[in-house]
């Protein structure tokens, strides 16, 4: 890690640099590398900025939750995540609980794990609406959002777990995505990736989802891959043209349209970057 990364703001990028690729934010120049064995996928940010990082367990490793703390670059906390394989997270802005959805080990489904102020042993949490977990997100009040797969079909399922609660609802949509795609809180709204290039802003009351809003994403490239970010007035996401290089870009949120900027450079040439995630300067 370069000198004085803790002062700045980082842009945190798994799947590249033997791991995770560190960057300045917002100039997006490269300032450190912390190494993986296992697979990084998913990644979030508490509000202290600590980043943690979701091992699939790839190659033998164990599945489980990473913690490093702003710019360090050592692990200051392993959790965990026996029988799992842990895909995407999100912290309770309210409480610091972590939860993170899981693919299931076995033949069983996947459940949504909560660790208690994100530590110790999870607590599971089964949706029995959704067969396979796809990506989740905290609201400014507690409640979590969660989508996936319904049946072996690949049917679409948002649901939601209210604050308090250990039972999952549906939230019914007027047109759903074919599959379980990114989201994330936005502030006064759910962003649901409609596909690799269309993010719908989704309105949740009780159990109806409504779209008021939509952020095409357009680019030199068809299309953004891997887990977005939305920090602030800016969206950032992985993608790749298919013959060119994999990249990292950065769009006007909720505008979109034409990508700003672009992080290109040989940290992807062998190894596509997945997920992406901005953690603040702290004061």
């Amino acid at each position: 890690m370069a000198p004085n990364t803790s002062s700045q703001s980082l842009l945190y990028i798994t799947g590249a640099c033997g791991g995770i690729c560190v960057f300045s934010y917002p100039g997006g120049t490269l300032v450190g590398e912390l190494a993986d064995s296992n697979t990084p996928l998913g990644e979030c940010v508490d509000q202290s900025g600590d980043v943690f990082v979701l091992d699939f367990g790839a190659e033998g490793g164990t599945p489980g939750v990473v913690e490093y703390a702003h710019g360090g670059t050592s692990p200051i906390v392993t959790l965990s995540d026996p029988g799992y394989y842990p895909e995407s997270c999100s912290i309770d802005p309210t409480t610091g609980n972590l939860a993170t959805t899981n693919d299931s080990s076995g033949s069983g489904t996947g459940v949504v794990a909560i660790y208690a102020d994100a530590k110790g042993d999870p607590a599971d949490y089964v949706d029995p609406k959704i067969f396979y977990m796809g990506f989740c997100s905290y609201d400014d009040k507690g409640n979590l959002l969660v989508d996936g797969q319904h049946d072996h079909q690949g049917t679409f399922e948002l649901d939601e777990m209210l604050e308090g609660s250990s039972n999952f609802k549906r939230i019914k949509l007027a047109q759903a995505p074919g599959s379980p795609l990114k989201l994330q809180w936005a502030g006064k709204y759910v962003a649901l990736a409609a596909s690799n290039t269309v993010i719908d802003h989704v309105v949740v009351n009780g159990s109806k989802g409504t779209v008021v809003g939509t952020t095409l994403l357009n680019g030199p490239v068809s299309g953004s891959e891997g887990q977005f970010w939305i920090q602030g007035n800016t969206i950032i996401a992985p993608y790749a043209s298919g013959t060119g290089p994999y990249q990292v870009g950065f769009w006007k949120y909720p505008t979109g349209g034409r990508v700003r900027k672009n992080i290109v450079g040989t940290e992807f040439d062998d190894a596509e970057p997945v997920g992406t995630a901005v953690s603040l300067a702290q004061p």
